[in-house]
């Protein structure tokens, strides 16, 4: 079978694709069709999510998290690669450091498939339905994050792990909220990461994430504001796009992990 892999880009990477083709799919989740970038390279099928939408239309606490991973599903995506900007809580992870998340906080928003009255099908004949408890004690995919740290460790602006704390969003977080981060032992702040790496999860479908810090947050620097958010990230952007380009061509062919343990049972 051919794999499928995914990138989704959040602020400020909106496109990764060579001439992609445009590929909408309806869920159960939307009245819209969520619309996504497919092209085909070295027998892979590549798909392209921008998390926002074209041109950061889409603010962080509408994206509809749901149905964006269960069009990767009915996809067959088997591999999730994200990007996410985040503001860095601790003043040792400085602006334009890319953090290789391991571990994440996340009280915010409580997201689920499984709600008691949905059923999800598998390619392998399993089915899981009802209220489901999915373990997170890898919430990142070990396997897929192995094989992120092979080309990162090249960088010196690169941390082989970290602590995202999911922020509610829109706004950005007070300097008191940043205090208590740090006390919580947050190393990086966003607001959507998490969301898909726990649907992810749900699914079996093998997620990692690449975080790249754009800024200090609240407290560590005079202010915060979404515009340097972009910049730094736009500074980043083609580096980033050979990284995760030269990711997708060491990856071998997907074996069952962790990710997909829970399927079984």
């Amino acid at each position: 079978m051919n794999e499928s892999i995914c990138i989704i880009g959040g602020s400020g990477f909106y496109d990764f694709l060579s001439s992609p083709s445009e590929k909408l799919v309806e869920t159960p989740f939307c009245s819209e069709p969520v619309v996504l970038y497919h092209s085909r390279v070295n027998e892979k099928d590549l798909y392209f999510l921008p998390r926002h939408g074209k041109g950061h239309s889409i603010p962080p606490h509408r994206i509809n998290f749901k149905a964006n991973i269960y069009a990767l599903h009915l996809l067959s995506v088997s591999r999730v690669l994200s990007t996410s900007a985040v503001g860095s809580v601790r003043t040792k992870i400085k602006p334009g450091k890319y953090v290789l998340l391991d571990q994440f906080i996340d009280f915010i928003r409580p997201i689920t498939f499984f709600e008691g009255d949905f059923k999800v099908d598998f390619p392998d004949g399993n089915m899981l339905s009802g209220v489901i408890h999915t373990d997170m004690t890898h919430p990142y995919c070990p396997d897929l994050r192995s094989h992120i740290s092979k080309v990162l460790s090249k960088f010196s602006h690169f941390q082989s792990e970290g602590t995202y704390f999911c922020a509610a969003g829109p706004r950005f977080e007070t300097p008191a909220e940043i205090k208590a981060l740090q006390a919580m032992g947050a190393d990086v702040v966003g607001m959507t990461n998490s969301s898909e790496a726990i649907l992810c999860r749900e699914l079996g479908i093998c997620y990692s994430s690449i975080a790249v810090v754009t800024n200090f947050a609240a407290g560590l620097q005079k202010e915060v504001n979404h515009q340097e958010v972009v910049e730094l990230f736009n500074k980043r952007a083609s580096e980033l796009k050979t990284i995760l380009n030269d990711i997708i061509e060491i990856l071998p062919g997907i074996k069952t992990c962790s990710c997909k343990s829970h399927i079984s049972k």
